[in-house]
């Protein structure tokens, strides 16, 4: 079977690296497609992509993350219209790409989330600490990833200047609940289909909130149990998506509360705390699905 992964970065790159690998092992044709390089035809009512030097893959991986722009959100439709099958596919990553779109879905079915505005000035801002409880809040861009464009927010004059600086009016900016790192624990499942590949739990480092593996390198290996990979299961699929790595925080008390489900996941940190590998079983997913 030809592949495509989708990607802007190049074959170095962990993710991209490691499907090629475990492709080629399977016996696989791989192919790198940079968004760049794809031309998108209409031409005699019929819809096309166009590849510089290979025939379109039978399947496509988008792997372009969540700084996703609309014309690499274009391009990934259009492999669609042209006959390709597309894991994930437009309207599952139109949604994950933008964190309050997602939590919009999640929250319709019924999952717990963190408690979130969405603000798009600073008067509306400061009536989301308001109604939050007050400060310390989280603050995030909608389309941030790998713990970049998240902050905590301590007082007025932080929130102003994440306001004046950090946001426009065509975006907003995520005001949410601030949950303490104390005797919380991170959660990183990541779906393939209807089953968990892997899970690790993570830490923060000291004096940081945020444990992005990519941050903080802090992971140890998790087996869910049976309600947190149900609800891993459960937020993958309000969202569409077949691959997925659903970020969850199970507070001190026992309850878990889901922070994001990214379409696009790392696995770097996932195959290197628990030894599975992930890419193999990525190739494995894609190729067998009909």
């Amino acid at each position: 079977m030809h592949i495509g992964i989708l990607s802007v970065r190049d074959k170095a790159y962990h993710p991209n690296k490691r499907l090629i690998e475990a492709a080629v092992q399977m016996g696989h044709q791989i192919s790198l497609i940079h968004t760049r390089d794809c031309l998108s035809a209409i031409q005699g009512g019929r819809q096309k992509v166009r590849l510089p030097g290979v025939d379109l893959p039978d399947v496509l991986l988008p792997r372009v993350g969540a700084t996703i722009n609309d014309y690499a959100l274009t391009v990934v439709k259009h492999f669609a219209l042209s006959g390709c099958r597309v894991i994930n596919g437009f309207k599952s990553i139109l949604l994950a790409r933008n964190k309050f779109m997602g939590l919009q879905h999640l929250a319709k079915q019924g999952i717990s989330i963190p408690d979130t505005y969405l603000a798009v000035t600073q008067e509306g801002f400061f009536r989301s600490v308001e109604r939050l409880g007050g400060y310390p809040v989280v603050a995030k861009i909608p389309s941030s990833r790998q713990g970049n464009g998240v902050m905590l927010v301590e007082s007025r004059a932080t929130a102003s200047f994440v306001m004046n600086n950090l946001q426009d009016n065509t975006r907003g900016i995520l005001v949410q609940e601030y949950i303490p790192p104390e005797g919380r624990t991170d959660i990183r499942a990541f779906v393939l289909g209807d089953r968990i590949s892997g899970a690790m739990a993570l830490k923060p480092d000291p004096g940081d909130f945020r444990t992005n593996i990519h941050i903080t390198g802090q992971g140890k290996m998790l087996d869910l149990n049976p309600a947190l990979s149900k609800l891993a299961l459960q937020s993958s699929r309000a969202l569409g998506l077949e691959i997925s790595g659903c970020d969850m925080i199970l507070q001190r008390n026992g309850s878990p509360k889901v922070i994001e489900v990214n379409y696009s996941p790392g696995f770097r940190g996932l195959e290197d705390v628990t030894g599975t590998d992930i890419a193999k079983q990525i190739i494995h997913y894609v190729t067998a699905k009909e």
